[in-house]
């Protein structure tokens, strides 16, 4: 009767020991998770501000004003005149045997050209 006693006593002794050890840890695991959580939401928070920047500059850089200025700033074009259009049909489709698209599209633009002068300037300056 003795060990009984001694045996119940030191398990109502380890009990609660090992339940507020348990208790301990577990909250110090959720105080890690919630700390994690936070930290998180702060760098999902930071990055739609990121976002939300980026989007701006984007369309503060894509604007059509500013885009036609730093085109003619940077690309010399000049106006597409009427002798540099040439008509659908004077593009290649039939190919000699052998023969490049290239060097089939270059003689049915120098055909075509053959009676524009400016054309043909043109044509020869490109190659």
């Amino acid at each position: 009767m003795n060990s009984t006693r001694i045996a119940l006593m030191a398990l109502w002794i380890a009990l609660p020991c090992v339940i507020g050890f348990s208790s301990l840890a577990m909250k110090n695991m959720v105080q890690e998770l919630e700390n994690e959580l936070h930290t998180i939401n702060q760098d999902i928070q930071t990055d739609i501000k990121t976002i939300h920047v980026l989007k701006a500059e984007w369309s503060h850089l894509n604007t059509p004003s500013r885009l036609r200025q730093l085109a003619a700033k940077h690309i010399f074009l000049n106006p597409v005149k009427a002798e540099q259009i040439i008509n659908y049909s004077a593009l290649p489709f039939n190919y000699e045997t052998g023969e490049s698209r290239r060097i089939a599209a270059r003689k049915n633009i120098s055909g075509y050209a053959a009676h524009n002068k400016e054309l043909k300037r043109l044509t020869s300056a490109s190659r």
